[in-house]
């Protein structure tokens, strides 16, 4: 790193021959990390390589999936073709927004999913009065994946826009969610504004307790805060993202190394 902020990145073998992964996450500092990712996919490139796979467990931009404005870009899309033209052959990623992002990419994608590992930590079979649900009709089939592998019913909530700002609150829940322990989930948690709303919704309809499940922990300031208000008892992320100064010592993290592992050998 140079004292204005440039950075350079140099691969230490020299060869680097065969096929080559590199891996990139973000907790922090977005854009400089992006930056770095893209020298090193460039000197990467520049040694010859067999193939390139990069690995992104947390693809920034990625509820960026539509324009700002009409007749806007795609932020999703740029990162895309920034990414595609320093030559990656193959992307790994984990819990996209949604799965249609593998189409911004020309390379193949694989989009791995949080369902197992949460399997893994949760319990393989649910607890009798288990119920899974979505905040909003986006995550349905995130809900419906992970309740068939728990052996559990699952619910979707409506989201409405409230008239004094342009937060989306969970309300309507179609489901019934009396007496049962829910696991909300989600794909990435920030401030937990959303996803504590709809915690206040279900245990005003008689959820007993409920657990946070979400693949991405993008935890802001005000998550500490906001959870100790909340209703939410637990929260288990993964660690695709990685613990910042922001990240609470009792949030529950699961690890998606095995996911990755299996992704990279199933060439």
């Amino acid at each position: 790193m140079f004292s204005n902020g440039q950075m350079a990145v140099t691969p230490r073998d020299g060869g680097l021959g065969g096929d080559v992964v590199v891996v990139q996450t973000f907790p922090d500092s977005v854009h400089d990390r992006l930056f770095e990712l893209f020298l090193a996919l460039g000197a990467v490139r520049a040694r010859g390589p067999r193939t390139i796979t990069a690995v992104l467990p947390y693809l920034p931009y990625s509820r960026s999936d539509r324009p700002a404005f009409d007749g806007g870009p795609v932020p999703v899309r740029i990162l895309a073709g920034i990414i595609e033209t320093l030559g990656i052959d193959r992307l790994i990623t984990f819990e996209l927004h949604v799965p249609q992002l593998c189409a911004a990419f020309a390379c193949p994608v694989v989009n791995l999913q949080f369902a197992p590992a949460r399997v893994r930590h949760l319990g393989s079979a649910a607890v009798d009065g288990d119920m899974v649900v979505s905040p909003d009709f986006g995550g349905a089939k995130r809900a419906e994946h992970l309740a068939a592998l728990l052996g559990c019913p699952f619910a979707v909530m409506r989201k409405h826009r409230r008239d004094d700002d342009d937060f989306r609150e969970s309300v309507e829940i179609l489901g019934d969610v009396a007496g049962r322990t829910i696991i909300l989930i989600d794909d990435e948690i920030n401030s937990g504004q959303t996803a504590f709303s709809a915690a206040a919704h279900l245990k005003a309809a008689g959820a007993r307790k409920i657990t946070l499940a979400a693949a991405h922990a993008i935890f802001t300031p005000s998550l500490n805060e906001n959870w100790g208000r909340s209703q939410i008892d637990r929260i288990v992320v993964t660690d695709s993202v990685g613990r910042t100064d922001n990240f609470p010592d009792s949030v529950e993290v699961v690890s998606i190394g095995n996911e990755i592992a299996g992704a990279l050998q199933a060439r």
